[in-house]
């Protein structure tokens, strides 16, 4: 038997209506998304949200805008109706956030859609029902200025869309995201949003741009949000950034607007992370609350119906601009963390004292003597510069040495008047200080890793990171896994100072290593570094970033480590050259390197003051 030969016919609206519908309108947060959108190109200064039964029974959005006549009214859920555009010159240039024409009609074809509405300038309002798709009722109606859009039974015709919905309270959480998403870039308007007679979200119009982020967020966090504002070439970016301490688990915190519309972007999430690169842990991210600007005709944010994704024309400019706009910011702040919690009781025992006519004296925890010093190498122009241990030595304003600092100037400087003056070692892991806020504590080893980190960066990219002849070469012997990785990695470990030799059978021989290396290391020492490489490395494809591991695996192995006792010059030096590194607040892994305790902190625990 033959096949019947299918023809093609023409659609008929509604069926039109319902397939276009399913690129706007995927869930009920979309809807919301589109009428907040309407509502704030309606110049609207107040919007609330009423959700019942996670926006399947009805969605219902009042604003307080400039509203429709009975004419506008009547047009404004059919399709291809719109006040944003006149012409396709117009697509290029659109500013207005909600869709081109077509989410009221969208939304309308799957729901049942009330519309009541008045402009200032009429004296009773206009009502419009719509069901499906199609006209029910148009009306005159009592009303505020403003418009008020209810839609009820969401997907009450397409029940195929309806079962692929998500749990009601995923469903709603989308809802929540979308919500606070506006309300955190327009603090100009009062956004409510009610869930089944509950308040969920009250975010009170305000001219301080953090006020709706204390709101929805609360004021713990607001506290670790620092002020951005940057400007390079045509492109403008302001808002707030979170300090590394405040991290989350997942990206969902990594709020950006480009010309005031919500948008995701990988470009844009991977220049906040390259900005946020080793301040802060693996698998954290920073919270941010960006608005970008930039010239409408640069970016296109017509690649998808509802305009949640955004193109770029040039991609390298805008990720380079976000991320010197964060890193600057960064320099120009003091992001040294404050100690969260300071126990009594463990403070005595970290700290080591020798009686001495029964007194008791802060001693160092090393065998060499305290000396009260402040070694630090000065330029011409007073800058401080990168020094080695040998070079540990100050200048007076004459340019004579200065042997004999007294305790009153030993000193390091770090930027925006913070400094430190190092008293000794606690525990054989950490320095402590006096500040110009209290009192520090240094992680030595996350401060010197973060100073060899990036002085191994420096040298990378200059394609000079020096190497030293081992005098006894270094044999390794391996299982087939470290074999396989070394063997097809070969070439980076030889641009980063490590040159290995296939001895025979599954033994490697390592002739050279930077120079930053100790020279005394031994062969479970260089199996430890591979196999801490070979862990992490499948999971990252970009050369680049394989080749970052690497370096910051061997600046975690050629630094002081836990249990090691050093002098109060070597914590000194450390400090000093620390005050030269780009991020000197963490170290490349994101742990910070000091943590301060505020002397009203430590007036408050000694009950000097309530």
């Amino acid at each position: 038997m033959s096949k019947k030969i299918r023809t093609i016919v023409q659609l008929d609206k509604k069926t039109i209506n319902k397939i276009a519908a399913g690129e706007v309108v995927e869930r009920p947060a979309s809807v919301v998304k589109e009428l907040i959108e309407n509502s704030i190109d309606a110049d609207a200064t107040a919007i609330t949200i009423i959700i019942k039964d996670y926006g399947l029974d009805e969605i219902r959005i009042t604003d307080n805008g400039i509203g429709m006549t009975r004419e506008d009214a009547s047009l404004a859920w059919k399709s291809h109706t719109t006040s944003k555009l006149k012409k396709i010159e117009d697509l290029e240039d659109i500013v207005s956030l909600g869709f081109r024409g077509e989410a009221l009609a969208s939304i309308a074809s799957v729901s049942m859609m009330e519309i009541i509405t008045r402009t200032k300038n009429q004296k009773t309002g206009t009502i419009v029902r719509i069901k499906g798709g199609d006209l029910e009722l148009i009306d005159e109606s009592e009303s505020a200025i403003g418009t008020t859009i209810s839609i009820k039974n969401l997907f009450y015709n397409v029940p195929a869309r309806k079962k692929f919905l998500k749990t009601k309270s995923t469903e709603i959480g989308h809802i929540i995201e979308i919500v606070t998403r506006y309300a955190l870039i327009r603090p100009d308007i009062h956004f409510k949003l009610q869930h089944n007679n509950k308040m969920i979200v009250n975010s009170p119009k305000s001219s301080n741009p953090l006020d709706p982020f204390i709101a929805i967020f609360g004021i713990d966090d607001a506290k670790l949000m620092i002020p951005i504002n940057y400007k390079q070439d045509d492109v403008s970016i302001d808002g707030f950034i979170s300090r590394p301490e405040l991290t989350k688990a997942s990206r969902d915190f990594e709020i950006y607007y480009v010309n005031k519309r919500y948008v995701k972007s990988r470009i844009i999430s991977d220049a906040i992370e390259s900005a946020y690169s080793t301040l802060v842990m693996k698998h954290r991210y920073p919270v941010t609350l960006l608005s970008i600007t930039i010239d409408s005709s640069k970016i296109d944010v017509n690649i998808h119906p509802t305009k949640r994704e955004i193109r770029f024309d040039d991609v390298e400019l805008i990720s380079s601009i976000i991320t010197d706009a964060i890193t600057q910011t960064f320099t120009s702040q003091n992001l040294w963390r404050d100690a969260k919690i300071l126990l009594k009781d463990s403070v005595q025992s970290s700290l080591q004292f020798d009686p001495i006519d029964g007194e008791t004296i802060l001693t160092s925890s090393t065998d060499d003597p305290v000396v009260p010093i402040e070694k630090i190498a000065t330029t011409e122009d007073g800058q401080i510069k990168l020094i080695s241990d040998s070079e540990l030595i100050v200048k007076t304003q004459e340019g004579a040495i200065d042997t004999s600092v007294s305790y009153e100037k030993r000193v390091v400087k770090f930027t925006n008047g913070f400094w430190l003056r190092p008293l000794g070692q606690a525990m054989a892991l950490y320095a402590l200080c006096e500040s110009s806020e209290g009192v520090a504590i240094v992680d030595i080893h996350a401060a010197h890793e973060r100073i060899r980190y990036e002085e191994l960066v420096r040298k990378y990219t200059d394609s000079k990171i020096d190497q030293q002849q081992l005098l006894q070469p270094i044999s390794i012997t391996l299982n087939p896994e470290q074999i396989a990785f070394i063997k097809s990695n070969l070439e980076q470990f030889r641009e980063i100072g490590m040159n290995f030799e296939l001895f025979g059978g599954n033994t490697f021989i390592l002739r050279q290593i930077p120079v930053i290396m100790d020279l005394a290391q031994t062969e479970q020492d260089i199996k430890d570094l591979i196999d801490e490489i070979r862990e992490e490395i499948p999971n990252i494809k970009n050369l680049n970033e394989r080749i970052d591991l690497m370096l910051k695996k061997i600046a975690c192995h050629s630094v002081v480590r836990g249990g090691d006792l050093i002098t109060l010059n070597k914590i000194v030096t450390i400090l000093i050259n620390l005050t030269s590194c780009q991020k000197p607040f963490t170290c490349p892994h994101g742990r910070p390197t000091i943590i301060k305790i505020s002397q009203k902190t430590l007036e408050k625990e000694f009950e000097r003051i309530v």
